[in-house]
């Protein structure tokens, strides 16, 4: 169903780092059950900036398990126009549009579960990540959990003491700083990770650790990411088995068509379900679905706009579209006809597409 935001009470504003602070929410209890969420999802924030709506997803650092609280994390963006007021100005008792929990970056976690989780998280990545392991933690004592966290130096660690006190009193959990700048008050792997570490790292940091049939999930930035997943590639490790978060989309990802046929330079009629309604919409040329959306007045959920999350997503009734992007799905929902309205195009006459699935 196509969510809406709902106003909600900053409770707590917690300083992480000198460019990072977790920001906390009162949820009123007619508002529990919209915001129940899992751990490893984004909420999507939205500011009046200078009269202009701005819309920014964020992860949510707390668990759904062991914390009463709802929070998300922001690490201030240079010249960017909301993580700077959230890290600046934004204070206790503020109130802010928020929607309400969305994401796949999730895994079915189960007390019965006896899993190997491996972990890689770059910089502000940590934030998904660190719900994921706080959840798991407290919840499959049977399971191993290996973290590697990596950072320019000792100063920018986000979480540094709660993840060290995780390490303290888990058996099961291991954490490897990896900075590039060491510090000689804390214990870390030196230099940027690349393919050879990943894999020297994987097959020293714990006895009888299976590779294979390990869970990985990686958050933080693309060329970070991209390092990990080659040796994973190398390693040859089910890309089933691999979680990714994009917080942004490198070009190269794109998967727009180049197939001259699709005749995509077209304004064409799309049919859209969205709020228990039926609306008709002329997508332009230079237009995706979603940009097409909001001229017209729908009001569809969006937040990157860049096809980095999941918040536009909609499934495709009938005719065929094309997309620029689309990381932010899983495979099994691509096959299900699920799409990203920020970057998808209508390339048939027949286009129908349903936010409310």
């Amino acid at each position: 169903m196509a969510k809406q935001f709902y106003d909600l009470k900053v409770s707590k504003v917690l300083r992480r780092t000198k460019d990072a602070v977790s920001v906390y929410f009162e949820v009123p209890s007619d508002f529990k059950d919209a915001f129940a969420y899992k751990a490893g999802q984004y909420l999507t924030i939205k500011l009046d900036k200078q009269g202009v709506a701005e819309r920014r997803a964020y992860s949510i650092s707390t668990s759904p398990i062991n914390s009463a609280e709802l929070g998300v994390t922001v690490k201030e963006v240079q010249g960017g126009k909301v993580s700077p007021w959230i890290n600046n100005v934004l204070k206790e008792g503020t109130i802010l549009e928020v929607m309400p929990p969305l994401g796949n970056f999730t895994f079915d976690i189960n007390s019965s579960n006896e899993n190997s989780y491996v972990f890689y998280a770059g910089g502000s990545g940590i934030t998904p990540i660190i719900s994921l392991v706080k959840t798991i933690l407290h919840t499959e004592n049977k399971s191993k959990v290996l973290l590697y966290y990596a950072n320019t130096d000792l100063q920018s660690i986000i979480f540094r003491d709660e993840l060290e006190s995780l390490a303290k009193e888990y058996s099961n959990f291991k954490l490897v700083h990896i900075l590039n700048t060491p510090d000689s008050s804390l214990e870390s792997e030196m230099g940027r990770i690349d393919p050879e570490k990943c894999r020297k790292y994987l097959q020293k940091d714990w006895d009888n650790f299976d590779i294979q049939n390990s869970e990985y999930f990686l958050c933080g930035p693309s060329g970070f990411m991209s390092q990990v997943e080659i040796a994973l590639d190398e390693l040859q490790i089910d890309k089933k088995k691999i979680h990714k978060e994009s917080f942004t989309v490198e070009e190269n990802n794109s998967t727009k068509s180049t197939d001259s046929s699709s005749n995509a330079n077209v304004t064409r009629k799309v049919k859209v379900h969205i709020y228990g309604e039926e609306h008709e919409i002329l997508v332009k040329p230079d237009e995706t679905i979603l940009m097409a959306g909001i001229r017209q007045s729908l009001d569809p959920p969006f937040s990157c706009q860049i096809g980095a999350c999941a918040t536009c997503q909609a499934k495709v009734i009938k005719g065929n579209v094309e997309m620029e992007a689309d990381d932010a799905l899983m495979e099994e929902d691509k096959i299900d006809g699920y799409i990203l309205t920020c970057t998808a195009h209508p390339i048939t006459d027949d286009v129908e597409i349903d936010y409310d699935y």
